[in-house]
């Protein structure tokens, strides 16, 4: 398993931006990508003026044309536009039926006795809302009531006539509508025959015009962001949306298939189940996880796992993601219902991250993003853990999962930072790639940048290929194998339908902060038939595999509900021995056959605060280290009878210098890459000395030149300060000398961004047989030459260069250094996130030995 960095696959497919650009342009933006070590790419209409119209077919067939040229591949993102599902505007002219139908509800309080009461059906609002049926209450319970239905004009129902008894009564009066306040004309996500409109609009007519090219230049198509949209919804201060089933007055997802589907599963209880699903009481969680399991198995029948069929069937491939954010990946509204569900059709699982909702060094907590918060727990330890969960649990994926990264941050994202996020999903189980943006719009685009190469005005750019050629080896590096997660959290979405829930986050921040590795896995993965065959689960000799992914130990987070199902597997895993933990006690009820308390049974309960300690003690942890280390992230790949182990440091500030070994295996020794900057091969044995944002490969057992050093017993080198003057000219060629290094924008050269070059002498009274240049901070790309021989390029820390053998006398450094392009062009981002420095800060020093 060893790196050879001229041998690798392709992990990465950027978005290519389509508005209707001339040909020149595109073709330009091509060859930009494919010198960029990139080689496929994915089309995005942002919107295209002609969307599968004459225009573009005519771009289309220019660019597979020029990608056989370059050698590259394409995807198709398969909307006109953004989220998925407007079927290229072919929902607004289509027929009732085949348009997005929602369940609502109204309640009417009446005062009786009162002989007929009459409530008024239909709405002046609304002309597509029709009576469903009522259910009736009192005093909390549900009580039958003799009522007719009158009908009006043409035999649509205008009122309902009841006789009311005494006492205070509820009339929950269901009602069905074709009116949505969000994505109004979009697919019906739960309807199979409006899901195939997607096809049809779509699909079909590339394959009609290019289906020659299916499999060969095309490999597949990409959906962004489909979700049920019955309502937009609002974001709560803690980050969460408030699309949960339950809420009072949100529509339902609704189809003639889920209503067939509800009332052979409730039977007599169909109505009065109905009813239910608008509250949060513990008499209505069958209800509540009834209606999410019948709606999230037909999202994905009818969109993602019809979609993934039809390109599977013509010879390509089905990616995408949906809204994972805000815990809507087990909510309606925007998300999907159930994460693994709505990715179960494709053939890589996917996730994305925007709008700063990582932070280096925030990991709790919240971040103001301006129009709300992020829950930094969520992006920082489940994100990412739930894409590659569904890669390890899903035979379909093959272990691929994607990530769409770097879009939205602002210009303030340079190179440094996108190697940390990089570092921050290869770490968790991501192995494929699609960088957010290339926009052929004008310079500068306010959608979303930063954008990678912007007409040649991001002066990153011309670097940006050390991490598209990263990416690609650490996804070869990380793809064909099993990443090592000894646990398994149990995925919170069947327990948060049902009642009070701790979500999944929470567990795994404790566990991800001590080095102890983890996937999610659904309910479902335990219940007698694997839901419907998807899941083969095997328990014995101490553990289980859920597909062929196998786990030491099963964490189940604080919940009121759990099922039948899980607890029978659950009994089942103790008795083989494997251990199972019930985070700040044991759930009270059990769902399934209504709402039963759990009963007189023992489980082993233990505090969230001393869950990771336990579970280390149980040699749980990826590695061990000498003292606690909150910001080392690792990771364990198996591939090939090789075993590597990933280790990055996280924080932006402070560095981690420890011993890490292997639990149960002694000091990880092996062979240490630094392979974001192609370093050789160097022995590794146990000591871990990270700079911020540095990550390092250990291939297990690999030899490698040289002797691991112990520093603590290693010659101290001579430490020779570089203090200037420094020269340094600016990108617009104005010049200044510096005594002391400073920050170059905030007042030398206000406003500009770009290349600044500085020069100074160092001289050097004696010969210096091995000698490294450390430039200290620097913001943010360096890129060094001594006495015009080039020492290297660092996207990021640590800014450390070889010098190798120096002679006694005057020497010339010159460091390049290319700050962000927010100093120069502002953003809306700015609003809420800092600038860093711009320029070499040092303190620069040379280290003779």
């Amino acid at each position: 398993m060893g790196i050879d960095y001229g041998t690798y696959e392709n992990h990465v497919l950027p978005f290519l931006w389509m508005k209707g650009e001339d040909h020149d342009t595109i073709r330009e933006y091509l060859e930009a990508i494919a010198g960029a070590d990139i080689h496929e790419v994915c089309l995005e209409s942002r919107p295209h003026p002609d969307f599968c119209g004459d225009g573009w077919w005519s771009d289309l067939g220019f660019i597979i044309e020029e990608c056989k040229k370059l050698g590259l591949k394409l995807w198709i993102l398969d909307d006109a536009h953004f989220p998925t599902g407007y079927a290229n505007g072919t929902v607004k002219e289509a027929a009732p039926e085949l348009r997005k139908v929602v369940l609502t509800h109204r309640v009417i309080d009446v005062v009786g006795p009162a002989p007929q009461v009459s409530i008024a059906l239909g709405n002046m609002f609304d002309a597509t809302e029709e009576f469903y049926g009522v259910v009736f209450t009192q005093d909390g319970k549900f009580v039958d009531v003799e009522h007719r239905v009158v009908e009006g004009d043409g035999g649509k129902p205008s009122a309902l006539v009841f006789d009311a008894p005494a006492g205070h009564i509820k009339a929950c009066v269901l009602l069905t509508s074709r009116q949505t306040s969000y994505n109004p004309d979009y697919i019906n996500m739960v309807d199979k025959a409006s899901c195939d409109q997607l096809i049809a609009a779509v699909y079909e007519p590339h394959y009609h015009h290019f289906g020659d090219e299916f499999g060969r230049t095309i490999l597949g198509f990409f959906s962004d962001e489909p979700g049920f949209a019955n309502e937009k919804g609002i974001t709560f201060e803690d980050g969460t949306s408030d699309c949960l089933i339950g809420k009072y007055r949100m529509p339902l997802p609704w189809s003639v298939e889920l209503e067939r589907r509800l009332k052979e599963r409730w039977g007599a209880e169909y109505l009065t189940n109905l009813a239910q699903l608008w509250g949060r009481e513990a008499a209505g969680a069958d209800a509540r996880v009834g209606y999410m399991e019948e709606a999230t198995r037909l999202y994905e029948e009818c969109f993602c796992g019809n979609l993934g069929n039809w390109c599977r069937e013509h010879g390509v491939s089905y990616i995408g993601h949906v809204i994972e954010d805000k815990d809507g990946h087990a909510r309606l509204g925007a998300g999907a219902g159930h994460y693994f569900r709505a990715v179960g059709g494709q053939d890589m699982a996917g996730v994305d991250i925007v709008i700063n909702q990582v932070v280096p060094g925030i990991d709790s907590g919240t971040h103001d993003y301006g129009r709300g918060n992020w829950d930094m727990e969520f992006y920082n330890y489940a994100l990412a853990k739930l894409g590659a969960s569904a890669a390890h649990l899903d035979p379909k994926k093959q272990g691929r999962c994607m990530a769409e990264v770097f879009g939205a941050f602002g210009w303030h994202e340079g190179l440094r930072q996108m190697k940390w996020i990089c570092d921050h999903f290869l770490v968790r189980g991501v192995n494929w790639f699609v960088p957010h943006a290339f926009s052929m719009a004008p310079f500068p685009d306010f959608d979303c940048p930063p954008h990678f190469y912007a007409h040649g005005k991001n002066p990153q750019f011309k670097h940006f290929h050390i991490l598209m050629s990263y990416l690609n080896r650490m996804g070869s590096v990380l793809s064909g194998g099993r990443m090592r997660t000894p646990v398994a959290v149990l995925y919170h979405a069947d327990a948060e339908w049902a009642g009070a829930a701790q979500t999944i986050q929470r567990v795994a921040a404790e566990l991800g902060r001590a080095q102890i590795d983890y996937d999610f896995v659904p309910a479902e993965a335990f219940s007698a038939d694997g839901d419907k065959g998807r899941y083969q689960l095997g328990i014995g000799n101490g553990g289980f595999d859920v597909n062929g992914q196998g786990f030491r130990c099963l964490v189940v987070p604080r919940r009121e509900f759990i099922s039948a199902d899980t607890l029978a597997a659950i009994a089942r895993a103790q008795e083989a021995g494997v251990a199972v933990y019930f985070v700040d006690g044991c759930p009270d009820k059990v769902y399934g056959d209504g709402a039963e308390a759990l009963g007189d049974v023992s489980y082993q309960v233990i505090s969230l605060t001393c869950l990771a300690q336990e579970l280390a003690a149980r040699d749980l942890q990826t590695v061990r280290c000498a003292e606690p280390q909150r910001w080392l992230r690792a990771c364990r790949y198996e591939k090939d009878g090789q075993t590597c182990v990933f280790l990055v440091n996280e924080h932006p500030k402070q560095a981690i210098s420890t011993t890490v070994e292997l639990p149960g295996e002694g000091a990880l020794k092996g062979a240490a890459f630094d392979v974001v900057n192609e370093g050789a091969a160097r022995a590794f044995c146990g000591r871990l000395d990270l700079a911020p944002y540095e990550s390092v490969l250990v291939v297990v057992g690999e030899k490698a030149a040289g002797e691991a050093t112990d520093v603590e017993t290693a010659n101290e080198p001579q430490v020779i300060a570089i203090e200037g003057p420094w020269s340094v000219t600016a990108p617009d060629g104005s010049a200044a000398e510096l005594a002391e290094l400073s920050d170059l924008t905030s007042d030398t050269f206000r406003g500009q961004a770009g290349e600044f070059v500085y020069t100074a002498q160092l001289d050097l009274a004696e010969d210096a047989a091995a000698a490294t240049l450390d430039l200290g901070d620097v913001y943010e790309v360096a890129e060094v030459a001594l006495d015009g021989r080039p020492l290297g390029l660092r996207v990021c820390p640590p800014y450390r260069f070889d010098a190798g053998e120096l002679a006694a006398g005057a020497h010339t450094l010159e460091v390049r250094v290319i700050n962000t392009l927010d100093h120069a062009v502002r953003d809306m981002f700015a609003l809420t996130e800092p600038s860093e420095p711009s320029g070499l800060l040092g303190p620069v020093a040379l280290l003779a030995r």
